[in-house]
């Protein structure tokens, strides 16, 4: 895997997969990535305190998992609504299930008269399928947008 550095930044980026690492406390290893020059023996930095430490995104994943995979079950959308606002992974998935939400409520209610039924059959058929897809991708820990919601979603003012 090769490392670069983008000029006067403090990311690496892996030029396989153009992912860009930064980290606060890189400090004198990113100055001598920067400069070329290597720092002298005993100019260590200090080791970060609990305070300094910062979540990884890992952590925010798990910690928000559970209740990204509750957002795809009719009305528990509200669990990472309310209570996981902190944790954008499960936000973005909360937000999707309320969407999704909506539309299933639209559509059990228009699903009444038999003229419109079909195609409020076929609207039930895709919330169905896209919760069962998000909950597939909440439980791998992936942030991926579902067609159609994601877009409506990402307009939420939550």
């Amino acid at each position: 895997m090769l490392l670069s550095l983008a000029p006067g930044a403090k990311t690496l980026y892996c030029a396989a997969t153009g992912a860009g690492l930064r980290d606060p406390r890189w400090g004198s290893m990113m100055d001598t990535l920067e400069t070329g020059s290597v720092p002298e023996f005993g100019e260590d930095e200090p080791e970060p305190t609990i305070n300094d430490k910062q979540p990884s995104a890992g952590d925010s994943v798990d910690e928000g998992r559970s209740a990204a995979i509750l957002a795809y079950i009719p009305f528990l959308c509200f669990v990472p609504l309310t209570t996981m606002r902190h944790n954008q992974f499960a936000l973005h998935h909360g937000k999707q299930g309320l969407v999704l939400l909506m539309l299933e409520v639209l559509a059990v209610i228009f699903m009444i008269p038999k003229i419109s039924g079909y195609f409020w059959a076929l609207v039930i058929i895709f919330c169905v399928g896209s919760a069962i897809a998000g909950i597939l991708f909440a439980v791998q820990g992936k942030e991926t947008k579902l067609p159609y919601i994601s877009d409506i979603a990402e307009k939420l003012k939550i």
